[in-house]
């Protein structure tokens, strides 16, 4: 890395542009959590934790390591993250809340979020954040080295360019997860792969198939790694300095190649390392099939979900020059050239996610960034070879890809500094008293935009005591409740509260969450006919709330291309509408004999 800073003068700028996009506003929602898997990415060590804090043992440790949804090899990563805090709970003497997590589905997320103190939770995501931020400024770089070993600085440059303007590379480089350190190792492969295809040399070879097991630990979709490695081998028969025969003839490279990928992907699952190989093979089974189930959202055709997500991801403007690259790579694929045997790569990497893709009922932009990510490379090598050959007509071409792509990049980033959601939060915290209690009904505190420390009435702890009895009254008598509990703020949010009001046949979600009695006590609320007003709304309204309808499938994918906080669906980050806030205050008394609300 050195000697690429010294010999290429705008490489330091391009890093310094990936970490500046990368890391900006990166302690938005703090103490917060940004996604839904942050939250679990951050809270895994503090459930195994729980567990063994609760009954120590070796047991305990394997309980805490499969309980819910703990992945591979962001615990380890997140967990040492996490030791200042754990060292923070050991000598304060406070282990044992991190027992709460262990009954996450009874209200232990909102318990656990709210007794730790917030500085604690501040410090951890952020650090956590900021490991990510690295590894985001580590694909810079490999993409970089990629591209310069393909076809040149020039080539090289256009890559790392290209990825630290990607904006569905930006967004997940905003949260705590496992795409982003999944995509720094699966580029290890890449760039090994094309050093195998170079030099033949075994220990390319090995370091690709480690690398590669390492990436799939972290996220599984990763196993593109093993094609890619075979792709390597028959491309190196190919290159003019050696024989097919001896190319291919290498079975001793093939299993000991093997044998290093399995061993990244055993010892970098705890649960596989701890309770054995069925643990990745549920694992398998369970991540196969949740992806057939569109977990109510758009009931859309899966070529609706790629181009959507890849509109999304890219923006329109390099959307387009990706789909370009398609054909111009795979003619430049038939070269036995370093910069073909990179395009072939890239082109078999992508056509292993398309493969994968066709079985989903849904596709997340952070599903495609992966394939998108290899189709850049592509891009970058077409690009490269244009500016040389025709540079008159390629600088003009370039530039305006180049300005697009950066402004789309750069309005999405922009606005992590003016989120709906922390504006709302910033608004409670300026508004409640210290008596005053914040209604909401969302389970998960990362989806309530509430401040920390604040006294929280929430679904998780609905459970009373009538006459010695402990009861736990529904969901909907709960909310229904809500003048016995009078709290002074109540918080609706578009991503569930409001989605009462949508009609059903606005989307699969909606439809799911139908039901009349909570759709009549939100409106009531909304009405004005409980003590209450609308005290502020945050963001943009969700297109029910404004009567109209969904938008064409083509020009939802034209809108998500140009828009770039357009609403993610699923477990991503909440942009657009999604985060759309509405915060109610209370007015007068709830029942006659309750204290008037405080001025």
């Amino acid at each position: 890395m050195v000697d690429d800073l010294r010999a290429d003068p705008y490489l330091p700028y391009i890093l310094v542009l990936a970490l500046v996009l990368a890391g900006f506003w990166f302690w938005h929602r703090v103490p917060n959590f940004a996604t839904r898997d942050e939250r679990w990415r951050v809270i895994d060590p503090f459930e195994t934790l729980g567990f063994v804090v609760a009954d120590p043992g070796l047991d305990s440790l394997r309980e805490g390591v499969d309980y819910w949804r703990t992945y591979g090899a962001t615990m380890y990563l997140y967990g040492a993250v996490a030791l200042p805090a754990v060292a923070y709970l050991f000598v304060t003497g406070r282990l044992d809340l991190a027992t709460a997590t262990t009954d996450a589905w009874s209200g232990g997320l909102w318990t656990h979020w709210l007794e730790l103190p917030g500085w604690l939770w501040t410090v951890t995501v952020l650090a956590a954040r900021l490991t990510t931020v690295a590894f985001a400024v580590g694909c810079v770089y490999l993409a970089y080295r990629i591209g310069t070993v393909m076809d040149g600085r020039r080539a090289g440059r256009l890559a790392a360019l290209l990825l630290s303007l990607t904006w569905g590379f930006l967004v997940v480089a905003h949260e705590v997860g496992e795409d982003i350190p999944s995509l720094f190792f699966l580029l290890c492969v890449v760039y090994a792969a094309l050093r195998y295809v170079e030099t033949g040399a075994a220990n390319w070879f090995y370091a690709g198939s480690l690398a590669g097991g390492t990436a799939m630990a972290f996220k599984l979709t990763a196993a593109v790694a093993i094609p890619l490695l075979g792709a390597a081998v028959l491309l190196r028969a190919r290159r003019p300095e050696t024989t097919r025969a001896s190319a291919l003839a290498r079975p001793r490279l093939l299993l000991a190649g093997g044998a290093c990928g399995a061993v990244a992907v055993f010892v970098g699952y705890p649960g596989v390392l701890l309770n054995g190989p069925d643990v990745l093979l549920d694992r398998i089974a369970r991540g196969a099939g949740s992806k057939g189930s569109l977990h109510g959202y758009v009931n859309a055709p899966s070529w609706w979900w790629l181009l959507r997500g890849s509109a999304h991801a890219a923006g329109l403007p390099l959307f387009l020059a990706l789909l370009a690259s398609v054909p111009l790579g795979l003619l430049r694929a038939r070269e036995p050239s370093l910069a073909g045997a990179g395009a072939a790569l890239a082109l078999v990497g992508v056509a292993v996610y398309r493969l994968v893709y066709s079985v989903w009922s849904y596709i997340r932009p952070h599903h495609l960034l992966p394939a998108l990510v290899l189709l850049s490379l592509v891009l970058a090598v077409v690009l490269a070879d244009w500016l040389e050959r025709r540079p008159a007509v390629a600088r003009p071409v370039v530039a305006v890809l180049l300005v697009t792509t950066a402004l789309y990049a750069g309005v999405g980033v922009l606005g992590y500094a003016s989120q709906p959601r922390d504006e709302a939060t910033d608004w409670l915290a300026a508004h409640v008293d210290g008596n005053d209690t914040v209604e909401t009904y969302v389970t998960d505190p990362q989806e309530a935009p509430v401040p920390h420390g604040v006294t929280v009435s929430h679904p998780g702890d609905r459970t009373t005591t009538v006459d010695g009895v402990r009861v736990r009254p529904s969901r909907t008598d709960w909310m229904r409740a809500m003048p016995e509990r009078c709290p002074a703020f109540i918080v609706l949010n578009a991503h569930e509260s409001l989605q009462y009001l949508a009609p059903d046949d606005y989307s699969r979600r909606a439809a799911l969450l139908a039901d009349p009695e909570r759709e009549a006590y939100v409106q009531a609320l909304l009405s004005g006919n409980y003590s209450y007003e609308v005290a502020a709304r945050f963001g943009s309204q969700p297109r029910f709330l404004r009567a109209d309808r969904r938008p064409s499938v083509w020009r939802a994918v034209v809108t998500a291309g140009v828009v770039p906080r357009s609403v993610q669906y699923g477990d991503s980050q909440d942009l657009g509408t999604d985060q759309y806030t509405v915060v109610l205050r209370r007015t007068g008394r709830c029942r006659p004999g309750d204290a008037p609300p405080s001025e």
